[in-house]
């Protein structure tokens, strides 16, 4: 595990156990050999092996403990160079999280060539669905498992007026020509967001729709009103309905099918090289 360590984050290793764990319950239940691996540039794995990425917890840019948005896109950009890599099997549990570098990972995520499915249970939520919606084929666990929540927002404390009674002043000095400095924060915490949620809010809020509009048909057809595009999250019939998911299955059906993804990926491109060497 040190060993480990040295060369990978701490996520990483909690995403290799659970590779770990995963595996053994797919070779339990499924005859076919079928390789998943995070080993992304390994070229001496076996052919149409399955790249496994974990997405768990609070999506971060970049994080050593927690998932790290950057990460994926480079361990995405591993698998889709190693010849040895058929497809991509994202595996999320997350409510969201930090927004920053999602455009740049939706653009690698658009950019695969190999096949993507997402699997998802308990909760595939915001920055979570964000990633999520590039499978071409997205399922949940069970019934009850959580998906949407399409929507940015911004919280955090103020802890100003707690401080004060504890006798710590905050003491503050702009320079003359500095006067909008920070302005659109102070007013937010002031209470005054109208600002905040035109110049950041808002525009991050575009990208993010455009995004799963641009990888759901369904949700591209709804009214800029309906509840799914305003932050609304749904269990998983009524996430089928809406088009946010294609169905549920058990983590083996899932791994199975994308599998059989792969293959056909593998033997289409084959044919198409064999086409225009004629």
């Amino acid at each position: 595990m040190l060993a480990y360590l040295n060369t990978h984050s701490w996520y990483q290793l909690e995403s290799h156990l659970a590779l770990l764990d995963i595996q053994k319950i797919t070779n339990q239940e499924n005859t076919a050999p079928i390789t998943l691996t995070d080993e992304f540039s390994d070229e001496q794995l076996p052919d149409n092996s399955i790249a496994y990425h974990r997405v768990f917890g609070t999506v971060m840019s970049d994080s050593y403990y927690y998932f790290s948005s950057k990460q994926l896109q480079s361990d995405l950009l591993a698998a889709e160079a190693n010849p040895q890599i058929s497809c991509h099997f994202l595996h999320i549990n997350s409510p969201g999280g930090e927004a920053w570098y999602l455009d740049r990972l939706s653009e690698t995520l658009r950019s695969c060539e190999k096949p993507i499915l997402t699997f998802y249970e308990q909760m595939c939520c915001s920055a979570g669905y964000y990633i999520g919606c590039h499978g071409q084929r997205i399922y949940a666990l069970t019934q009850n498992d959580y998906v949407g929540c399409i929507g940015t927002m911004c919280s955090f404390y103020d802890f100003e007026e707690y401080f004060a009674k504890l006798g710590i002043k905050k003491v503050e000095a702009k320079a003359t020509k500095s006067d909008l400095k920070n302005k659109v924060f102070d007013d937010l915490r002031q209470g005054k967001d109208e600002q905040f949620v035109k110049d950041i809010l808002d525009p991050m809020n575009a990208q993010f729709l455009s995004e799963v509009r641009s990888q759901r048909s369904k949700l591209a057809d709804l009214p800029d009103d309906t509840p799914v595009l305003r932050g609304e999250t749904f269990y998983t019939p009524q996430a089928v309905e809406l088009g946010l998911t294609d169905g549920s299955k058990t983590m083996v059906e899932a791994i199975v099918e994308t599998a059989t993804m792969g293959r056909e990926y593998t033997e289409a491109k084959k044919l198409k090289t064999a086409v225009y060497n004629i």
